[in-house]
Order: C-alpha cells, then structure tokens, then sequence
C-alpha cells in the first residue's frame, strides 16, 4: 500500500510540474485514447459479430425455407408417383435388370451417375450435381416400376435448384 501512494505522489508531482496548456493537451490526448480503446476494443468487434450473426441467420433461414419448399415438392411427387404406380401397366424392374434401368433411366432424366456399386441385394448409386427436379422425377419412376428406394442422402449444391446425391439405396422389389 506504501508503493502505491508512493507512485501516486510521483504522479502528482510530475503532473504538477506540467504547464496549465500541457496539462489541458494531456487531458485531451487521454481522452482520445479512451475513445480509440472503446471504438476499436469494444464497438468495433462487437458490431461486426452483430452483422456476421445476421448473416449466418438470414443464410440458415434461406436454407430453411429452401428444405420446407423442396419437401411438399418430394411429398407431392411421391404421392403422384404412387398414385401413377398403381395405374401404371408398365412391367416392375427384376434384380438382374436394376443395374441397366438406372444407366438408361438416369441418362434419360440427364443425371450423370458418378458411382454404381451393387450392395448385398440393393444398389448404391451416387449422383456429383443432379438438378433437384429431374432427381425428383427419377426416384418418381423408379417407384413407378416397383423400385424400392431403401435410403436417400442428399445435400445442397453449390447453384440454385441443384443438389448431391451422396447415396442413393434402391432395391428392385420384383425377383
């Protein structure tokens, strides 16, 4: 506690020794400086955490949004497709055909198949970019031909409306 008042009569001394114009330049200068501190130390990063945070919700959001449009549609089209399915007088897909209708089938809806790999009884196929619709389509018709698809991991891609496939399970129900 000595010290302490020990500086601070050093400091007074200095202080006192100071011109009144000086003293009134180190006031001000002190005073900038405790603007400069709360500005760059405090504000600053506080408003930029502030706008990054609306960012990533405005983003999450649009994500959201985007999940909730794109479900009605797969709920849509599943309901059509089973609706197509049970009046449809097309032939179901055997096992041993699987692997061709999902070359042919995936060309005609203009989905390039990046990997095919035949599972225990199902097929794994893969898909880099597919447009969401077309995707949406394809599973459409290979329901229609009685084409079990048992799972599905899809993600957003880098453009609008466009996804990856990252696994795609189907399995031929007809033997």
């Amino acid at each position: 506690m000595d010290q302490f008042k020990q500086y601070k009569q050093q400091a007074r001394l200095w202080w006192q020794k100071r011109e009144p114009r000086e003293r009134q330049l180190l006031v001000v200068l002190a005073a900038l400086l405790v603007i400069f501190i709360f500005w760059y130390g405090l504000w600053q990063p506080l408003q930029s955490n502030i706008v990054r945070a609306e960012n990533r919700l405005a983003t999450q959001q649009e994500t959201l949004r985007w999940v909730e449009e794109n479900a009605a549609r797969v709920e849509q089209l599943r309901q059509q497709s089973g609706s197509q399915a049970t009046t449809s007088a097309e032939q179901p897909v055997r096992s041993g055909e699987l692997n061709a209708f999902i070359s042919r089938t995936s060309t005609e809806f203009n989905l390039q198949v990046s990997r095919l790999q035949p599972q225990s009884d199902s097929l794994l196929v893969v898909f880099n970019d597919a447009d969401f619709d077309q995707l949406l389509r394809f599973i459409a018709e290979l329901e229609s031909r009685a084409v079990q698809v048992n799972a599905v991991d899809i993600a957003e891609g880098d453009e609008p409306g466009m996804v990856r496939v990252r696994r795609l399970e189907v399995r031929a129900e007809a033997e």
